[in-house]
C-alpha cells in the first residue's frame, strides 16, 4: 500500500501545484532541536535532530511535507506527507481536518502509518485554546505489534498563554495514546516557553508521560519518560 498512497499524495501536490501555483503560497521553516519530542518522550533516543517543513497554501488548504531526524532511531529519517483544509464555524473558533501519511525510510519494519486528525481552535482573547482527536492506521505492516490498530485514536488539547505584548508566550498540551494492540493506553503532556529573536524562534520544553510499556509487549509497565530540551528555529 505504500507505493499507492505515494503516488496520491504526490499526484495531489502536483494537482494542487499546476492548477493554483498563481495563487499558492509557500510556507515552512528549519528548527535544530536537543530531543525528537513526541507524546512525552524522545523519539531521537535523546540526541539532536535538525526538522524541516515546506508547504503550499492554497486559500483555506495545503499540501506539503514534514521531516525530522530520528537519531538512531528508525534508521536516523522521519519523513511526513501532509494535506488538509480549514476554516471558521465561527467568529474567533476554527476547524481542521488534515491527513498526514507518515513514513521512516529505511526502517527494519514497514510501520507507515495513515492518520486522520480532526481539530477545533477557539480564541479566547487571553489566551487560545484547541482540541484535536487523531485516528491512526498502520497499513502493511510487518510488525506483530502494529499488525491491528483499529480503535487506535490520540485526543489532545492546548492551551498558548501569551505574556502581554512581549514576544514571550507559554504553552500546554496534554494528550492520551489509547487502544494500540499490545499496548497500554498513557497519557502524556508537554510544557513549553517560547520567545523570538531576530525572526529566529527559541523553546525551552519538558515532557513526561504516564506509566506504560513503552516495548509494547504485555511485560510490566515501565516508569515515566522524561526529558527536557531546548530549540531554535527559522520561518520562512
Amino acid at each position: 500500500m505504500r507505493q499507492p498512497l505515494a503516488i496520491g499524495i504526490l499526484a495531489a501536490f502536483l494537482s494542487f501545484s499546476l492548477h493554483g501555483a498563481a495563487n499558492a503560497e509557500v510556507s515552512g521553516g528549519l528548527k535544530l532541536a536537543s530531543h525528537y519530542a513526541w507524546q512525552g518522550g524522545s523519539e531521537s533516543a535523546e540526541e539532536p535532530v535538525l526538522q524541516g517543513s515546506m508547504y503550499y497554501n492554497f486559500g483555506s488548504c495545503y499540501v506539503g511535507f514534514w521531516a525530522s531526524g530520528t537519531g538512531t532511531e528508525y534508521n536516523g529519517t522521519e519523513i511526513d506527507y501532509e494535506t488538509g483544509c480549514g476554516g471558521s464555524l465561527m467568529e474567533n473558533v476554527g476547524w481542521n481536518v488534515d491527513f498526514l501519511y507518515l513514513t521512516y525510510p529505511g526502517a527494519t519494519y514497514d510501520n507507515d502509518l495513515v492518520e486522520l486528525r480532526l481539530k477545533l481552535s477557539a480564541d479566547l482573547g487571553i489566551a487560545s485554546a484547541w482540541a484535536r482527536l487523531g485516528l491512526p492506521k498502520w497499513v502493511d505492516n510487518d510488525d506483530p505489534d502494529y499488525e491491528n490498530s483499529s480503535g487506535h485514536n490520540r485526543p489532545q488539547i492546548g492551551i498558548t498563554v501569551p505574556f502581554g505584548d512581549s514576544p514571550v508566550s507559554v504553552s500546554a498540551t496534554f494528550g492520551q495514546d489509547n487502544k494500540r494492540r499490545n499496548c497500554d493506553d498513557y497519557d502524556w503532556y508537554h510544557f513549553s516557553v517560547d520567545t523570538s529573536i531576530q525572526g529566529f524562534g527559541l523553546s525551552a520544553f519538558y515532557s513526561g508521560r504516564g506509566d506504560r510499556d513503552p516495548k509494547c509487549d504485555g511485560t510490566p509497565s515501565s516508569p515515566a519518560d522524561e526529558i527536557a530540551g531546548i530549540s531554535i528555529s527559522r520561518g520562512f
